[in-house]
């Protein structure tokens, strides 16, 4: 039977961290031991999380970026921690990553998840899932530049075209245990932003990588303002989840 853990992506207070955890439950429909939190934030404010299931990431330089295109914000250490953490917990056959501020609408989230992964044959689902290699699009040339980038995934890859460079939106994406775990092995020999680094090193592994499908998935999805007030409007009209919404557990 398909069972999801929900890593939840926060460097905030005890209390933000709970207020995060009562909306996963009462409003996406998520069992408290069906999250792991990965805390990046002060040891102090990690230590004060009432919540067995629950790992340090704030000393990983990777999360602690300003400008996180330029400075190449990196999920490796946060995917081999939680990794690590499901060793212990054979129960789970997918995986879900979200950040602190992209919240569920739904209460059969999980449900809606499985069904697109199966509905889409895929490995992995993400937002926004771009082929970028030949293109203009600037996280792409600001990486390309570097000959070893595009020799990197060359090494590694089992496609037939190993110049395959795609991108997706890193807020939330959802993985079967395997392609999760696979993609937590790899090495990153050197920094790689997320948003290419994790679905491009998943398609070379030979997972599928593809879009979500279902136009309420994304609607409500952006990378940038504050969508605060918008979480009704969102959900009644039937979107998925909704980011970004960083002020919710500040006031």
């Amino acid at each position: 039977m398909a069972r999801v853990l929900h890593v939840l992506l926060t460097h905030q207070p005890p209390g933000a961290v709970s207020a995060m955890q009562a909306w996963w439950q009462e409003e996406g429909g998520v069992a408290l031991e069906d999250q792991l939190i990965l805390h990046g934030g002060e040891r102090a404010a990690f230590e004060g999380v009432a919540h067995s299931a629950k790992c340090y990431c704030g000393d990983d330089p990777r999360l602690r970026t300003r400008d996180h295109q330029r400075d190449k914000q990196g999920f490796s250490g946060v995917f081999a921690v939680a990794a690590a953490w499901l060793r212990e917990h054979p129960e789970f056959t997918h995986v879900h990553v979200a950040e602190y501020d992209h919240l569920p609408l739904r209460r059969d989230f999980g449900d809606l998840l499985l069904g697109e992964i199966v509905a889409e044959k895929a490995d992995v689902l993400g937002f926004r899932v771009l082929r970028v290699d030949g293109t203009s699009h600037p996280h792409y040339l600001y990486h390309a530049a570097a000959p070893r980038f595009h020799a990197h995934f060359a090494a590694l890859s089992r496609r037939a075209d190993p110049r395959t460079i795609l991108s997706m939106f890193g807020s939330g994406s959802f993985w079967t245990r395997a392609a999760f775990e696979c993609v937590a092995a790899a090495t990153e020999h050197f920094p790689v932003y997320l948003e290419l680094w994790l679905p491009t090193t998943a398609h070379h592994l030979g997972f599928r990588v593809r879009r979500f499908a279902t136009p309420a998935a994304e609607a409500w999805i952006e990378n940038l303002g504050e969508r605060r007030n918008e979480l009704d409007t969102a959900r009644k009209a039937g979107g998925w989840s909704i980011h970004p919404v960083k002020s919710a557990w500040t006031a």
